[in-house]
């Protein structure tokens, strides 16, 4: 960080001979300018090139004396103030300017994230941001970290289904409880969160250590959509296939019956 005021008069657009002059004028006005080109070390041959930026920005005045003219500062409060005001209008009109110019990004990116604590922010992020609808596969110890926000997403309207594999207390959300068989958890391994909201962003973790933990966040539309998918229909297929009975085998193609073998392993709880 600058702590010489010349150098942030700098940063902010002056020149460092306006800056020099600027701070040479605060210290003793009102001056001539040659006793200000003395004072500040500003090139005579500059000083009143220099004099007129500064009574152009703002930062300085003319006063008569006689057959003299003298020069003096603007208060630097009343100033930066100005500055600052003039400063926030540009930003907030070029805002607007730019807005109009943005075009939506060719690229859908998909981020990775790392670490549980990094998960779990991004997790909470998101559900903070929900506006419509929340959907989301864990599994019971991972609820705890998700609880508080969760509750809060609830309370301001948000539609919110969760799906796990063991009774989860949410009162107004949705529990849909998918009872799996050790040989199927096993083979998922250490998926742990399919997160959802508002159709529009997707996070997927997996924990592959108690300390290892890792996961990838997007908003394309397509993964998005596979995610909310498989959440919104695939954890059904137990219950429908159970319901088909005997027929299901006419209607699956043998090199899939395995798959869904496991899948009536488990049925769902609403």
């Amino acid at each position: 960080m600058k702590s010489d005021p010349i150098d942030k008069l700098v940063t902010l657009g002056f020149s460092e001979y306006e800056a020099k002059a600027y701070v040479a004028l605060l210290r003793e006005s009102p001056v001539t300018g040659y006793q200000l080109s003395k004072n500040s070390g500003v090139p005579r041959s500059m000083i009143y090139e220099v004099l007129g930026k500064l009574i152009a920005r703002g930062a300085a005045i003319t006063l008569r004396r006689g057959d003299s003219t003298q020069y003096a500062p603007i208060p630097a409060q009343e100033f930066l103030d100005q500055f600052l005001e003039e400063q926030e209008e540009l930003i907030a009109s070029l805002k607007d300017d730019l807005a109009h110019l943005t075009s939506a990004p060719d690229l859908e990116y998909v981020w990775d994230i790392e670490g549980h604590e990094n998960i779990m922010a991004k997790a909470k992020e998101m559900i903070n941001q929900a506006q419509s609808s929340i959907y989301l596969a864990l599994v019971p110890a991972t609820f705890q970290d998700l609880c508080s926000v969760l509750k809060e997403a609830v309370e301001r309207g948000v539609r919110v289904v969760l799906y796990s594999t063991g009774k989860i207390d949410l009162p107004g959300c949705r529990v849909v409880v998918a009872r799996v068989a050790q040989a199927t958890l096993g083979q998922a391994g250490g998926l742990g969160l399919i997160l959802v909201i508002d159709g529009e962003e997707v996070l997927i973790a997996e924990w592959l250590t108690a300390t290892q933990a890792r996961a990838s966040w997007t908003s394309s539309s397509l993964l998005v959509f596979i995610a909310e998918h498989h959440l919104r229909t695939d954890l059904y297929l137990p219950q429908v296939l159970a319901l088909l009975g005997d027929r299901a085998l006419d209607l699956i193609r043998e090199e899939d019956r395995e798959l869904f073998a496991r899948a009536l392993e488990s049925h769902i709880d609403d």
